[in-house]
């Protein structure tokens, strides 16, 4: 039986600047430069069985109480998946990072950065940016995002991320 790739889970980020993408440079310059960039560009196929044998046997781990891994085991092969072993795989050092940012830090940030939506509630929306930033978040969205439908709307994790990315902010993200 072949290997089914799980999509949309396996996009990579390629860091190519050319004469028609010019606008946005700047963004590409700052996700190479970025601690991140090793997360844009894995290239860690994700299987639809082996993910659904993952779920299927995965435990929480805990730490006095709060949850600090997943275990589980695919084709008997027991697996960890903690923070720890996420910021070396990618290559982060983040673990001594901030994990949150008060609303007030990150969304006056993102309004001098151009965001032009309304700010009531938690979700921002990639149509507000303007077009550099409107494609920093469309490329988070797209590597990083376990979400598979609503790409306009921005999750906490991925507007703390945008904007760490940007204002070179130190981050938690494992």
């Amino acid at each position: 039986m072949a290997l089914i790739i799980k999509h949309p889970h396996n996009y990579q980020f390629t860091f190519e600047k050319t004469d028609k993408n010019t606008e946005f440079h700047s963004i590409i310059d700052t996700l190479s430069s970025s601690k991140y960039k090793t997360l844009l560009t894995a290239d860690a196929p994700i299987y639809q069985d082996t993910l659904r044998d993952f779920w299927a046997n995965a435990e929480v781990q805990k730490q006095d109480k709060k949850p600090w891994g997943i275990t589980s085991k695919v084709g008997g092969v027991l697996l960890a998946i903690t923070p720890a072993n996420i910021s070396e795989t990618f290559q982060m050092d983040d673990l001594a990072g901030k994990t949150s940012f008060p609303k007030s830090e990150y969304q006056v940030d993102l309004i001098e950065r151009g965001y032009d939506g309304q700010l009531t509630k938690a979700t921002m929306f990639k149509p507000d940016f303007p077009p550099p930033m409107k494609f920093l978040f469309h490329t988070l969205l797209t590597c990083l995002s376990n979400k598979t439908t609503s790409f306009n709307e921005i999750p906490l994790k991925i507007q703390h991320l945008g904007y760490v990315i940007v204002s070179k902010t130190y981050f938690n993200y494992s």
